[in-house]
């Protein structure tokens, strides 16, 4: 059995300036990593007031080196939000920081003001998550993509370099509903989630 712990709890009580509730999240971390703990996640919202919620890409690149061998999980990243070549290119970059210990795990969210934000309705939400998958994927082979979505288009594109883990790190999707896990257990697809987290297309334990 393998032990870990969601970062979410720290970002509170928001009465702490952001600079002490991550100076405090990297001491926690860095404590959890001589204690045997497997891994440490962290979630992922926008436009969050009240709450305080650090972005995660940033947080990864930051934790890398207090983490010991721990895997280090974005749980999760609302990848419809986002340009599906954009978090391939970070998701590559973070896994060689890490020395292959990243865990990508993603959703599709559910608040209407960050969907609000990139012109999607909640009816884009999986259609965009599938397709940001496929992808990404391909981008991640290292083999020159040509590719017309619903959301994204790119003709001829390579990435300059290809995830530390192959042939990609380690992917989880969260599932609350039915819908959302029956798409979740879809080839090539893979679940996690609130409350339950299922991975599939794991690459091997880090050297």
């Amino acid at each position: 059995m393998q032990i870990g712990f969601h970062l979410t709890p720290f970002w509170s009580p928001t009465d702490r300036t952001p600079t002490q509730i991550i100076d405090e999240a990297i001491e926690v971390v860095r404590a959890a990593s001589r204690m045997g703990f497997a891994w440490v996640s962290m979630g992922h919202h926008w436009v969050s007031h009240p709450t305080i919620w650090p972005q995660p890409f940033p947080l990864v690149a930051r934790l890398a080196p207090e983490t010991g061998t721990m895997r280090i999980k974005t749980s999760v990243l609302l990848l419809p939000l986002l340009n599906p070549v954009d978090v391939a290119e970070n998701v590559a970059t973070l896994d060689h920081i890490t020395h292959g210990r990243l865990i990508l795990g993603v959703a599709i969210g559910y608040r209407e003001k960050e969907l609000e934000t990139v012109g999607l309705s909640r009816k884009d939400r999986a259609p965009k998550l599938e397709e940001s998958i496929q992808l990404m994927k391909r981008l991640w082979s290292g083999e020159e993509v040509t590719f017309a979505g619903r959301y994204t288009k790119i003709t001829g594109a390579r990435m300059g370099f290809t995830p530390f883990q192959q042939p990609h790190p380690p992917l989880e999707m969260g599932a609350q509903s039915e819908g959302a896990t029956r798409r979740a257990a879809r080839p090539p697809s893979f679940p996690c989630g609130a409350p339950a987290r299922i991975p599939i297309d794991a690459s091997p334990e880090p050297k």
